[in-house]
């Protein structure tokens, strides 16, 4: 493979390959509209480019020495390591014009990313172009290695949303640092949060990447028209991985991840926390309870192909 290199860039001369793959990304890919992504800050900001070869391939700018944003790689070429290089190369920058502090907007299922490049999140979860953001930051000079907000293992404190995209954006935080299994108790499928792609997605990366990987989904009332939901299509496809049972004693809306983190909510509100074994261990004891007394649904073999 081509060597990898950053360089910093101008809007003036390297505006053609920068905006062409902020468009790929963020309009084609993504559906933010151009009227959003386009503005005033782009001709006087910091520019940064990644290159495959000759070709570029990632980009990313910094506005008032301090806000990274328009962070992008392209699709080909993600899980390359590109888009740490490119934060990397900005934190030496950072650090050689002694800039003190480095800002973005993360997107949340992009967290862990962040997390592990040293940012730690400074706000709750908000709206940003129709996707769930988080605000999150970088002391340059610092040697604190503060665990900070949405950690897993780490953040004990109950967070509340009184929205759907609040919901998906914890949620996402949450399946960003989920490494090992995923519970899932559901009254019915009817909620959007069933449907969130962030969940399927992860559900499919951790089967193809740990084979320890567990999925174990209980619901309350199941009705033969689920059987084509994403949940039971991967079921299908991953029997190994994905265990679905329906039970029908009461049971609430409580998502586990990695038996350390839970994740419930009712219609637009949620409530998370990202460290509480002693809750978990408590709600483990009535979900073996439900199911070890649940039934196979055996109908959901029966897929449309």
């Amino acid at each position: 493979m081509s060597q990898i290199k950053v360089t910093g860039a101008s809007w003036d001369k390297d505006r053609v390959a920068l905006k062409d793959i902020r468009n790929q990304v963020f309009i084609l890919e993504q559906g933010v509209p151009e009227d959003l992504e386009w503005d005033k800050d782009d001709p006087t900001c910091e520019h940064f480019i990644a290159y495959v070869g000759n070709e570029a391939v990632g980009c990313a700018r910094l506005i008032n020495n301090k806000k990274i944003g328009r962070m992008a790689v392209l699709k080909p070429y993600r899980s390359m390591g590109i888009g740490k290089q490119i934060i990397d190369h900005i934190q030496r920058y950072a650090s050689q014009k002694r800039y003190t502090r480095l800002e973005l907007s993360a997107q949340c299922h992009a967290f862990s990313f962040y997390k592990k490049c040293g940012f730690e999140a400074f706000s709750m979860p908000y709206e940003d172009a129709g996707i769930a953001h988080i605000d999150m930051a970088y002391n340059v000079f610092s040697q604190q290695n503060d665990p900070g907000f949405f950690s897993i293992g780490s953040d004990n404190a109950i967070h509340h949303g009184k929205s759907t995209l609040e919901a998906e954006g914890f949620l996402d935080m949450m399946l960003s640092q989920t490494q090992r299994s995923i519970i899932l108790c559901l009254k019915d499928l009817s909620h959007p949060l069933c449907r969130h792609e962030g969940l399927i997605q992860k559900i499919k990366q951790l089967a193809r990447n740990n084979r320890h990987f567990k999925a174990y989904i209980l619901i309350g009332q199941y009705v033969a028209q689920y059987n084509e939901h994403s949940f039971f299509r991967l079921q299908d496809r991953l029997p190994s991985y994905i265990e679905i049972r329906s039970t029908k004693d009461s049971i609430p809306c409580q998502w586990l991840m990695d038996s350390t983190a839970w994740f419930d909510f009712e219609l637009t509100d949620s409530r998370v926390c990202f460290s509480d074994r002693a809750k978990i261990k408590h709600f483990m004891e009535r979900f073996n309870k439900w199911w070890h007394s649940s039934k196979n649904i055996s109908d959901a073999r029966r897929l449309s192909i």
